[in-house]
């Protein structure tokens, strides 16, 4: 419990009724050092394998994580342990959220807090008291069906209940504002201080180290054989420490710590509140509550109430003074009152509690919410475990398991790609002004409803296309991935700009009038079909009836080149490289526990004359195309191993200098033989291979390769080539049904053709020999992750990748649970519809419920449902997708009509 006194801020351990401590220390003040007393000066050991900077709850979660594991760690904490943000932490603990591996992390960190006291002796404080989700309205109610839906893959108890239901359980609440609630009774809270404690008292008994007042006031870089930046050791007043692995876990002040080896982070602190109520009759032993209509949330303490929430108008802070320890700010009423209106709505009786303290604090936020993790590929050996959004007490001991993971074996075990620092361009670290806004967008949306195909509109416009004005014109809806524009789908008239951000009429600014692209958010703003469903539609059609147009310029684009480039490439790919110049491959990028970090086209080129599609080359050379979502993910994935491995090569980037248009459907080839002298036909330019052509006279390269499972080319343009290009393609297409088609459209018929996207149905980890790409994986030689595949081979595979088809025309977005025979099998990583099959579709992994091999038998055979808002629905699986199964339309045969044309 918190109470504020002058500006100093005293602690007593959560749940404890005894306050005559509290009260002493508010009459007499902290306790003071004696006089002539002389701080113990810290013993600082020479050497570590790994230290840690911050001692709050990611410092202490990894420091446990690590000892428990026998590696030699130190954690360096400039104050005290927990003195920065995590001693004011609310400390809630909820088990469901809108992500599968998110529910995995929270489940890791109550499965931590039920066992550690057994497990070490030390009470961590936690109290399992249940949770309440309150709803109040329909839409609301239906996310949280979808959320127990997923929680049934993962054995997370949970239920629906009716406003009547909901006060039984919460007699306070006022039932005549609830719509209906989810109840999950494996939530709870934690006490910041006991859990800190508890960790790094066992850690210590373990043999790690834990330094307390002792600053770092700088870190020691060097360089790796293969000239890359490398960690070396830190210095501290008291002594310096060599280590190769330096994790920072400081908390608000982590881009002060990244800033001592020039690091810019994506981090901003702000002030985040909460207030404590008087005691109030009946409070004592009921759930917390997280009210996401009103933003707000209870904590149960005692027999009072603790309230926080997140505004429209949070006090963001250019910087925390270093000796802000164990202090608090002034809560500022104006920017905390709206979350006072909306619990006496909820809760009328609070209105006339009497509050007895306030709780305003620093806290570090991000641009999605989403914490700040791994190995920074700036700096080989820097870590990051900061950034937590608030939430480091609930998330704080399944990321330290995965970072401990991280550190020792390189990889995490789970897919963490939303959390680790790759995620972010460095260019977006080192932007402030969109940070800023895409951060507070972030804090003030962070109870609203994740909708599927949602958009922010903050820090929009960062990067654009070398066809963003002239789409704009042709009526793309835009939808922003990494930073960058890309078309989502067209309207067949009007225009639909994404205009500044208005901060939700915060800070003095004026919110904007109603637009016509937040208009056309509010159409898929929905979990049934979106009201741009049949635009869609007709894009997916026009591709598989006539010709589509897709601007895919935010494409990863990679050069491998020199004396080992082809030594490099059968390392990192799993594929066979050894092709001949201008033959292409798709391959995956693994890591050591054969996890697809990447699926990527890999061509053998060789050097040309000097430009951005022909560059001279020493040697024999590669074109990479990667994913655009995760394409400096697998650049630094891909400079990780090269320098690991010393590879005499040189990967560069060429994302930003080269656009691509992908021309697919029956009548491409038609299209594009007009503008060009190269021979498409299938003899001279076969599928998956690449040349050199001019189109309409501008050099590019082009590849007779498909997302789309059409007959089609992709072809890399040098930035200023695109626009007349552009214009060539759709004067021509005018003759053929051309179509501009968006992302939705590619997503949706990569999907329905079986194709995989990385990031939902293919991850980091998942083994290719579980998801049907066993023909990427080579035979002969050796590549990172094959060892670890073999061994997978031998074992039999536990699980495999299925596509279903429903029988009923009801959308699945992902996260909807797979039941075989009236038992849960798993859920579907990635949902859409196959408008040429006429159907919802998905994928998803299958497992068998005891834990046995998965057979071909097992997964073709018994009744498989999918649950959707908690109904079931019939759905038929199979190996491989039943749209074209032999791949007939890759090659220009279009001897079958499409299936809703039959």
């Amino acid at each position: 419990m918190f109470l504020r006194a002058s500006k100093k801020a005293f602690f007593i351990p959560q749940g404890s009724n005894d306050f005559s401590k509290l009260v002493r220390c508010m009459q007499n003040g902290p306790p003071k050092q004696k006089e002539n007393q002389k701080a113990e000066e810290p013993n600082v050991p020479s050497a570590a394998d790994v230290v840690i900077i911050g001692g709050g709850s990611a410092g202490c979660n990894l420091l446990y994580q690590l000892a428990k594991r026998g590696v030699d760690t130190v954690l360096l904490e400039r104050s005290k342990v927990t003195s920065g943000t995590t001693w004011h932490s609310a400390g809630l603990v909820w088990s469901l959220r809108p992500n599968d591996v998110e529910i995995q992390l929270l489940a890791a960190t109550r499965n931590l807090l039920a066992k550690l006291e057994i497990e070490t002796g030390f009470n961590p404080g936690w109290i399992n008291n249940g949770g309440l989700y309150i709803a109040h309205n329909k839409e609301r109610l239906e996310e949280y069906r979808r959320l127990a839906t997923v929680g049934h893959s993962f054995g997370i108890e949970s239920s629906i209940l009716s406003a009547e239901e909901t006060k039984k359980i919460f007699p306070l609440i006022n039932e005549k504002v609830v719509h209906g609630s989810l109840y999950s009774p494996g939530d709870g809270t934690v006490d910041p201080s006991m859990l800190c404690t508890a960790l790094t008292r066992t850690a210590v008994q373990a043999g790690a180290k834990l330094i307390e007042n002792c600053p770092v006031t700088k870190i020691l870089r060097g360089k790796n054989n293969f000239g890359s930046k490398k960690v070396s050791g830190v210095i501290t007043p008291y002594g310096t420490i060599r280590t190769d692995c330096v994790v920072n876990c400081s908390g608000v002040w982590s881009r002060e710590i990244a800033s001592l080896v020039n690091l810019p982070i994506p981090l901003l602190p702000m002030k985040h509140a909460y207030v404590v109520s008087e005691g109030i009759d009946g409070v004592k032993g009921l759930p917390n509550v997280r009210d996401h209509d009103g933003s707000i949330y209870f904590r149960i303490q005692g027999s009072s109430l603790c309230m926080g929430g997140y505004e429209s108008n949070p006090v963001m802070l250019d910087k925390v003074k270093e000796d802000f320890e164990f202090s608090l700010y002034e809560l500022d009423w104006t920017v905390f009152s709206s979350h006072v209106r909306e619990a006496v709505n909820l809760v009328p009786v609070f209105e006339t509690a009497g509050i007895k303290s306030t709780v305003c604090g620093p806290e570090s936020f991000t641009p999605d919410h989403k914490p700040l993790l791994g190995e920074d590929p700036r700096l080989l050996g820097f870590y990051h475990n900061c950034g937590y959004n608030s939430a480091g007490m609930m998330f704080g001991g399944g990321c330290g398991e995965q970072m401990a993971q991280w550190i020792i074996n390189g990889r995490p075990e789970l897919h963490m790609f939303s959390y680790d620092i790759r995620r972010f361009r460095s260019d977006q670290t080192k932007d402030q002004e969109w940070i800023r806004e895409r951060s507070h967008e972030s804090y003030v949306m962070n109870y609203s409803i994740v909708f599927p195909n949602d958009q922010p509109l903050g820090g929009r416009n960062f990067r654009k296309g070398p066809l963003h004005d002239e789409l704009l014109n042709a009526g793309v809806v835009y939808e922003e991935k990494q930073g960058w524009e890309r078309p989502g789908y067209f309207l067949q008239s009007g225009v639909a700009p994404v205009q500044k951000y208005d901060w939700f009429g915060s800070y003095g600014s004026s919110r904007n009038p109603e637009t016509p692209y937040e208009s056309l958010l509010q159409g898929d703003r929905t979990f049934g079909f979106s009201k741009h469903h049949h635009a869609i539609g007709e894009e997916c059609l026009a591709c598989r009836e006539d010709v589509a147009l897709f601007d895919m310029s935010y494409l990863g684009k990679l050069y491998l080149s020199g004396p080992d480039a082809q030594l490099a490439a059968d390392w990192l790919f799993s594929a066979d490289t050894r092709k001949e110049v201008g033959q292409s491959v798709f391959t995956c990028l693994l890591n050591p526990h054969g996890g697809v970090e990447a699926d990527v086209t890999v061509s053998a080129i060789e050097t040309g004359t000097g430009g951005q599609a022909d560059p001279i080359l020493k040697g024999r050379g590669f074109y990479i195309i990667s994913g655009g979502v995760s394409a400096y993910h697998t650049w630094a994935h891909m400079n990780s191993i090269i320098s690991l491995k010393n590879f005499k090569v040189a990967l560069t980037d060429h994302t930003d200098k080269m656009g691509v248009l992908s021309v697919q459907g029956p009548n491409s080839r038609e299209l594009l033989q007009c503008i060009t002298n190269t021979d498409l036909s299938d003899s001279a330019f076969p599928y998956s291979t690449t040349q050199l052509i001019q189109l309409a006279g501008h050099l590019c390269r082009a590849f007779r390769i498909s997302y789309v499972g059409e007959l089609g080319w992709e072809i890399h343009i040098p930035w200023e080539s695109c626009l007349p290009i552009y214009k060539a393609i759709t004067e021509q297409g005018k003759k053929y049904g051309l179509r501009l088609a968006g992302f939705r459209a590619l997503n949706s018929l990569g999907c329905e053709t079986g194709y995989h996207l990385w990031n939902y149905d293919l991850r980091s980890d998942d083994l290719p020999i579980e998801c049907g790409l066993d023909e990427t994986c080579r035979d002969e030689g050796e590549y990172v992750g094959k060892a670890a595949l073999e061994v997978e081979k031998r074992k039999g595979l536990r699980r495999r990748l299925t596509f279903f088809q429903l029988q009923e025309q009801i959308p699945v977005w992902g996260l909807e649970t797979v039941w075989r025979d009236g038992q849960v099998v798993g859920y579907l990583r990635r949902g859409d519809y196959g408008y040429a099959l006429g159907a919802s579709i998905g994928q998803g992994y299958v497992r068998h419920p005891d834990g046995r091999k998965i057979t071909t038998d097992f997964l073709l055979n018994g009744l498989y449902q999918i649950e959707i808002m908690g109904n079931r629905y019939d759905a038929v699986p199979y190996i491989k997708s039943p749209f074209d199964p032999e791949g007939k339309r890759l090659q220009g045969i279009y001897d079958e009509p499409l299936p809703i044309r039959q």
